[in-house]
């Protein structure tokens, strides 16, 4: 969970209203450093 947060806080865009956006790292693509990480599929 520490990886997604530090990722949050790296990547993340905060608008006003405090809208927090993620879109830009977490959405529909794959990110392999964060899927090899957490899979247990292999």
């Amino acid at each position: 969970m520490i990886f997604l947060e530090d990722r949050i806080r790296k990547d993340g865009k905060v608008y006003p209203g405090n809208i927090l956006k993620v879109d830009s790292f977490l959405n529909h693509q794959i990110d392999i450093a964060v899927s090899g990480r957490h899979s247990t599929y292999r």
